[in-house]
């Protein structure tokens, strides 16, 4: 079986959407996440819709939305900050419903400065616990996935944290995007070890190499120093069985690298055995 590809747009930052949709097509990519900050003047439902329709006429699908570190949802400094940030989700989680995707990806909040483990631990263990849980059956009821992007600035580079919030959540559409880059920056010590440690949590991966010093910045395979044999051993041993994504954010010559990461991930996961899809 061949495993679909995502690729997010939003690393093609000089052409219109519509030309890069066009152009991810001509590279060889199956399925496409969006950034809602790519699609602002899709202002309506029946606009979001006709996106999707074009992509389909393309011969791709869009499958995802992407919305970590968005205005609404920063650092939960207060309970009160659940209120907003859930009213935001649900209008992003409304989008993707509009758009035809089947799941959306936040992320579980920056670490507020100068917080101490007994808070961390604490009441924003708790309010970030009730916000996507709050979020997740929001989803649920509209048949969408919530998953948790962690970023090497937010809490879950805390695995102890990210754990807990993962299982005190307990909900069948909600998880964890395990991004190479991000782990590898966040966690340089421990990126593969946290594969193992998350497990079935994780429900998606967003591939990459990295540099382990730039946070957002995602090589293609094989241009970075990541133990990349190493990264799809560790999936193997939990049976990852999600969607996997080239991640090449900020890449400054992302069509030659999608050229290199399509076919270096389509040779590695040709034998992989299937994803659930």
């Amino acid at each position: 079986m061949t495993i679909p590809i995502v690729g997010n747009p939003l690393g093609y930052f000089q052409d219109p959407l519509e030309v890069t949709l066009e152009r991810m097509r001509d590279l060889g990519y199956d399925e496409i996440e969006l950034c809602h900050s790519q699609i602002r003047d899709f202002r309506t439902a029946e606009l979001r819709g006709q996106l999707s329709e074009f992509v389909t006429s393309l011969g791709m699908r869009l499958v995802g939305s992407n919305v970590p570190d968005s205005e609404y949802f920063q650092a939960l400094d207060s309970s009160e900050d659940v209120k907003v940030a859930l009213a935001g989700l649900e209008r992003d989680i409304d989008i993707a419903v509009d758009l035809g995707m089947r799941y959306l990806i936040t992320y579980e909040g920056r670490v507020p400065p100068g917080a101490t483990d007994a808070l961390i631990f604490g009441r924003l263990l708790d309010d970030t616990v009730r916000l996507l849980a709050a979020a997740a059956d929001y989803g649920a009821a509209r048949n969408i996935d919530i998953w948790i992007e962690v970023h090497p600035f937010t809490l879950g580079t805390r695995l102890e944290f990210l754990v807990e919030l993962c299982d005190r959540i307990d909900r069948s559409n909600f998880g964890i995007v395990y991004d190479a880059c991000h782990f590898a920056v966040g966690i340089p010590d421990g990126y593969i070890e946290a594969i193992d440690r998350l497990g079935g949590r994780i429900k998606m991966v967003h591939f990459s190499d990295s540099d382990q010093r730039s946070s957002e910045l995602h090589f293609p395979p094989g241009r970075g120093c990541l133990d990349l044999d190493g990264i799809l051993e560790a999936l193997r041993r939990i049976d990852f069985a999600g969607p996997w994504m080239l991640d090449l954010y900020l890449y400054p010559v992302p069509a030659w690298g999608s050229r290199e990461g399509l076919a270096w991930m389509r040779d590695k996961l040709s034998n992989w055995g299937g994803a659930d899809r």
